[in-house]
């Protein structure tokens, strides 16, 4: 009991290091339970079984971590970069087009291209030269069918897995920045693509977890987090 909240804790297939009242996706979906609501799997996409979790809890009135509209706006590069922006976190310059000229007039080379289409999910590819902008572009815009988001390149892609905001790093930036993301989008497990320039940590992306891919420690960590919050009693905020 949360200052007279009760959380629904929702997971799927997770296995949490303590004794934790969980439900899964399956029992809740099936359920009328009206409390505040943490959605925690590992795969928000839209129209997956965690998206029809929160929108599940939205249709009957409850408070729910993440909503909807944060799940959509996060899964899609341009506007997790532009709420991202908006709200004070670094990003690097972007543009989205099908145009392999424009890109390279605006952005320039090297740069890193994401699927903006609703079919292709994970991953990025890097671009040097013209040649293989033109390879990315057919690759993750399915062939010119769609538009990519195309960002400035200025050092290695990193990932970093996102647990409430915490990520097991020593990088006082980058952790900074994930709390941050986690703060604006309530995205309980994710991943984040960064860029690290000149000790300035920058977001590039947000991809759902795989199954299994959360370590023992990050494991303990998602616990952790969960008993830290039911301890505080906070006010449930989305």
């Amino acid at each position: 009991m949360l200052s007279g909240v009760l959380w629904v804790l929702v997971v799927s297939s997770i296995g949490l290091t303590d004794d934790l009242h969980t439900l899964k996706p399956s029992v809740f979906l099936e359920s009328s339970i009206k409390e505040s609501t943490i959605n925690l799997c590992y795969d928000y996409r839209y129209l997956k079984t965690a998206y029809y979790v929160s929108l599940h809890a939205e249709v009957l009135g409850n408070k729910v971590i993440p909503s909807c509209e944060n799940i959509i706006d996060a899964s899609r590069i341009p506007l997790l970069l532009l709420r991202a922006k908006k709200a004070g976190i670094p990003t690097l310059p972007f543009i989205v087009t099908d145009s392999v000229k424009k890109i390279i007039t605006e952005i320039g080379l090297p740069v890193v291209v994401f699927a903006v289409n609703p079919f292709i999910h994970e991953g990025y590819q890097i671009a040097k030269n013209k040649s293989a902008l033109y390879r990315a572009m057919k690759s993750l815009g399915m062939n010119y069918k769609f538009t990519v988001c195309a960002q400035t390149l200025r050092s290695e892609i990193l990932s970093v897995r996102s647990i409430f905001g915490k990520c097991l790093t020593t990088d006082e930036k980058t952790e900074s920045l994930t709390n941050k993301v986690y703060q604006l989008f309530k995205i309980p497990l994710c991943k984040l693509y960064i860029q690290i320039v000149e000790g300035q940590t920058y977001l590039c992306g947000l991809e759902a977890l795989k199954e299994n891919e959360l370590t023992k420690a990050e494991l303990e960590l998602v616990s952790k987090e969960i008993l830290l919050i039911s301890q505080q009693g906070e006010e449930f905020s989305v």
